[in-house]
């Protein structure tokens, strides 16, 4: 039998589509031209009325992305082995895990990873993908994306957003579906 393939998904814009992603450009583009910051940090809502807007943006992830379906079929068929890691704050673990268990889908998961410290992102990502030996990652954060291949992460799969698109990247796609196809390939080729 052959080995099962670990893949490790992000969960808004990629496994939850999320309308608000489109906004990552701007925000990289206010805090490096009008804020001067040129080093990849995220930042964390300290306050309870800041939280609570985050947790405001983040119930905007409102459906399951187009390629779900594809993922519960590789996962049925045990030709992936599937890891979802968030970087989602702690304060907003409640709302991750009642999304999952609404569209049915928590199971699909050998492991659900959430940023129950409070890391910055990238760099709780870059551990995990460590961690797990995944194979492939899949992210819609472009900056984390940089980060990840700088970090010499190997198969870093980005679903790019209407903003972003013209950025040259290998492995981009629009959403899940096309990503996990492209994935789908490579696998039956070994």
């Amino acid at each position: 039998m052959k080995r099962r393939i670990k893949i490790g998904l992000d969960f808004d814009g990629v496994v939850a589509y999320n309308p608000f992603r489109v906004a990552r450009p701007i925000v990289a583009f206010v805090k490096s031209k009008l804020f001067g910051v040129k080093k990849l940090k995220f930042w964390y809502p300290q306050k309870r009325w800041q939280q609570i807007f985050w947790v405001i943006i983040h119930e905007s992830s409102i459906f399951p992305a187009n390629g779900v379906e594809l993922l519960k079929k590789l996962v049925r068929e045990e030709k992936i082995e599937a890891h979802l890691i968030t970087a989602r704050y702690s304060f907003l673990d409640n709302h991750l895990y009642n999304w999952l268990d609404k569209y049915k889908i928590r199971k699909l998961f050998k492991t659900i990873n959430m940023n129950k410290q409070d890391e910055q992102p990238h760099l709780f990502k870059e551990k995990l993908i460590d961690r797990y030996k995944l194979d492939y990652y899949i992210e819609d954060n472009l900056d984390i994306v940089k980060h990840l291949v700088q970090k010499n992460k190997k198969n870093i799969y980005w679903i790019y957003n209407l903003l972003d698109r013209s950025y040259p990247y290998p492995k981009k796609y629009p959403y899940l579906q096309k990503a996990l196809i492209d994935i789908q390939k490579s696998i039956d080729l070994r």
